[in-house]
């Protein structure tokens, strides 16, 4: 099964986020359902407007966000468990509701893959090897061009690169971008 748009991918979401709130006994309220398909953006059922007012005077967003993250969490885990194909529309769903904005991906995160776990060691593993090497290479190379750089110019491109790996620890946009990046080149190298 595929997902012609983003409501469909809604629909499997909420649905599972649903039954499992069901089957732990902690039913959600018609209100909260309803706010799982919130979007600024894109489609949403004709009555979000007073739903979202509602949903604004009587719950706490930070509750309501923690509530579902795990409510999910515990979806994705049980349908993971009992069918790997439910699992892979899960992620497909998730994929495609990412191509645009939807209040439902602030409270759905589901674990990396094996293949995401295996493509983020094999990227530290290469940025450790590149280190090494231009480590290596400037202490080779750095007694022939010491002399021509200035100790200004040598803390100016340290300090950047400090900065830039400072900003992409801690920016998670900029941090995932650059890991989207890291893969695709890490994927492009192994042929895949």
């Amino acid at each position: 099964m595929t997902f012609n748009d983003s409501m469909e991918a809604k629909k499997f979401l909420v649905s599972q986020i649903a039954d499992q709130a069901r089957r732990g006994h902690h039913p959600l309220s018609e209100v909260e359902e309803k706010m799982l398909y919130f979007s600024e953006t894109y489609p949403t059922p004709p009555d979000m407007a007073e739903v979202a007012e509602r949903f604004g005077r009587e719950y706490d967003d930070s509750k309501f966000e923690d509530k579902i993250f795990r409510i999910s969490r515990r979806a994705f885990q049980q349908d993971k468990k009992e069918s790997p194909d439910t699992a892979r529309l899960w992620r497909e769903a998730i994929k495609v509701l990412k191509k645009e904005d939807h209040y439902l991906l602030v409270m759905v995160e589901l674990p990396r893959s094996g293949s995401d776990v295996l493509r983020l060691i094999i990227a530290a593993i290469l940025v450790v090897v590149v280190g090494i090497a231009c480590f290596a290479l400037a202490d080779f190379i750095g007694p022939k061009i010491r002399p021509r750089v200035p100790d200004s110019v040598l803390t100016f491109a340290f300090l950047a690169f400090a900065a830039l790996l400072y900003y992409l620890a801690w920016n998670d946009e900029a941090g995932k971008r650059f890991g989207n990046w890291m893969g695709r080149v890490l994927e492009r190298l192994s042929g895949g």
